[in-house]
């Protein structure tokens, strides 16, 4: 009996050792660009509530893929599905299904959104802070946003931050302003802050916040506010499981929400 539980524990500190050895670091301690040689690709489902009176519901769907050109250089592409009539797919259902990555520009209401190219590159890539650069390149592939703001092809300039604090919370947030093709000033600026705590290694969650400025006309300015909360699971290694919960416009229309959950699949 005394062999039988001795080879017991051995064989659970073995298999305790190798799961840890086996999991990804946890996603504090991650950084802003993917390895070089690895793919990731995300999969996600959104649900969007119309504001009042018709306190409708849409679906969208959000597909993304990956890759690290370089440790410090990494290049994805992503686009959206709207299901549903068009009032329902004005409502951007694919917008909350983009888990824990906000910055879209969009069009209308067409079924498929403007595809995405994004070209994200790492300055600093410390244990205490990161600092990046990207630009994203949006494909006009929608109808007109809004009377007077046609859809054409935009893009945007970021400078992700991220910062380290300890070995349990980390702080997302940066900089990105969103630019037309043919006018000579920025519509918007988006600034996102995200508090992430690693509750356990494999689980993380915070609230998301931020701030977006919009410029719907030559006199005209929005502010929006947003707030909510994400989480995060490592299933396995390679798997991670996302939800997220967010009022986009909450100074503006709290009748005006979402939810999200997916899933990211990477490839070492």
């Amino acid at each position: 009996m005394r062999r039988i539980l001795v080879g017991l524990a051995c064989a659970t500190a073995a298999l305790t050792v190798a799961s840890a050895a086996s999991a990804a670091p946890p996603w504090v301690e991650r950084h802003l660009t993917l390895p070089g040689g690895d793919f990731a690709f995300d999969f996600g489902l959104g649900i969007a509530h119309g504001p009042a009176p018709s306190d409708t519901s849409s679906v969208g769907m959000n597909v993304e893929a990956a890759v690290g050109l370089t440790s410090h250089l990494e290049l994805g592409i992503r686009t959206g599905l709207r299901f549903g009539d068009a009032f329902d797919r004005g409502l951007h259902p694919d917008e909350y299904a983009r888990l824990f990555d906000r910055q879209y520009v969009d069009g209308a209401d067409d079924a498929f959104a403007n595809p995405e190219i994004r070209l994200r590159g790492a300055l600093l890539d410390g244990p205490v802070v990161d600092l990046g650069l990207e630009g994203r390149l949006f494909v006009p592939v929608e109808g007109d946003a809004f009377p007077g703001r046609p859809n054409q092809a935009a893009a945007e300039f970021g400078m992700p931050l991220a910062f380290h604090l300890g070995d349990s919370v980390r702080l997302d947030t940066g900089v990105y302003v969103p630019l037309l093709f043919g006018y000579a000033t920025p519509f918007g600026l988006s600034v996102p802050v995200d508090v992430w705590f690693q509750v356990t290694h494999r689980l993380w969650l915070g609230p998301m916040t931020g701030l977006q400025i919009v410029r719907v006309g030559d006199d005209q300015t929005l502010t929006y506010a947003s707030m909510g909360f994400g989480l995060g699971y490592q299933v396995a290694r390679f798997v991670d499981f996302k939800t997220m919960f967010l009022f986009p416009e909450l100074n503006q229309d709290s009748s005006v929400f979402g939810v999200g959950a997916g899933v990211q699949i990477r490839i070492e």
